[in-house]
């Protein structure tokens, strides 16, 4: 009896270790998957946004080479950066970037399209959700500062999805920037992971916290420190307009209603947009996205 007490013990211990080590193994593996997407192919081509443009490069804060197309509008004297979400690029997204810059255009905004780290043809192997990703926003807001030659204060952001949590991270990094506009933003990095990562990996929910420490082990993702409502609470003095689609079933409602409530601006907007899925806003709604937009950022630009 005691020969297989111990037998039963080790092959109980042997079963929990093996059991531990496939899930190690699973974990990291979606994690690798997860913060490397896919490059998409530049298409449509940056003629079919305007006839008058440049391709640019410019260099992130910590030395990436980043690519994008610049859109300039003479005598203009506001420009608008547009960030792309996960696994697009500057032209190829959900969000429809190629009419969104027509429509800044022929408002008088110079534009900046660019591709973040790890998307497009900038440099870069991983995305980080927002942890890293301001350091390309602020370069990009310099450039286009640069290329307008006007005040950073009137080069607004509009950023879509993680572009927009990364938008709203962009003002830890460095307050001084200018309006920021988000559509499908997160409230905290932890929790929509959480919340997506079983329909994205297929695998029961009890993964996500080993892919979460798997991302912050191997590829230096701290998913802990992602969190844009606290960075909307730790800035009364700046109004924000969020844009969140009532049927979102990627970052689902309650991330555009957090991100409001930890605004104590009375500037602040979040525009619920209903009948509509993820970044969908524009297709849905136009009209009054553009009025939305157009209406905030004539405020915000004087």
């Amino acid at each position: 009896m005691r020969k297989w007490r111990i037998w039963a013990a080790r092959a109980a211990a042997a079963t929990f270790v093996l059991g531990l080590l496939a899930y190690a193994g699973v974990s990291y593996r979606v994690a690798d998957g997860l913060t490397k997407p896919t490059r998409q192919p530049l298409d449509p081509p940056a003629a079919s946004v305007a006839a008058t443009y440049e391709d640019v490069s410019f260099k992130s804060t910590d030395g990436l080479t980043l690519k994008g197309w610049w859109f300039p509008v003479p005598s203009a004297d506001r420009a608008v950066v547009i960030v792309h979400g996960r696994g697009a690029n500057r032209i190829k997204s959900s969000f429809d970037p190629q009419k969104i810059a027509q429509f800044l255009l022929a408002n008088r905004y110079s534009v900046l399209l660019f591709d973040l780290r790890g998307h497009g043809e900038s440099e870069g192997l991983r995305y980080s959700l927002g942890e890293y990703e301001p350091r390309d926003i602020v370069a990009a807001i310099d450039f286009a500062q640069a290329k307008a030659g006007i005040d950073r204060k009137r080069v607004a952001i509009i950023g879509e999805s993680m572009g927009g949590g990364s938008a709203i991270m962009t003002v830890k990094a460095d307050p001084t920037i200018g309006p920021v506009i988000t559509d499908s933003a997160f409230a905290d990095g932890t929790t929509v992971v959480s919340e997506v990562a079983p329909n994205y990996t297929g695998l029961p929910g009890w993964f996500t916290p080993g892919i979460v420490l798997m991302a912050r082990i191997f590829f230096d993702l701290d998913l802990s420190l992602i969190k844009p409502a606290e960075v909307v609470r730790d800035h009364p003095e700046r109004a924000w307009l969020f844009i969140q689609c009532e049927n979102d079933t990627t970052v689902f409602r309650h991330h555009g209603v957090e991100l409001k409530a930890a605004s104590a601006n009375p500037g602040t907007e979040l525009w619920l947009v209903p009948g509509c899925e993820h970044v969908k806003a524009f297709d849905t709604h136009t009209v009054e996205w553009e009025q939305h937009v157009l209406a905030f950022l004539g405020r915000e630009i004087r």
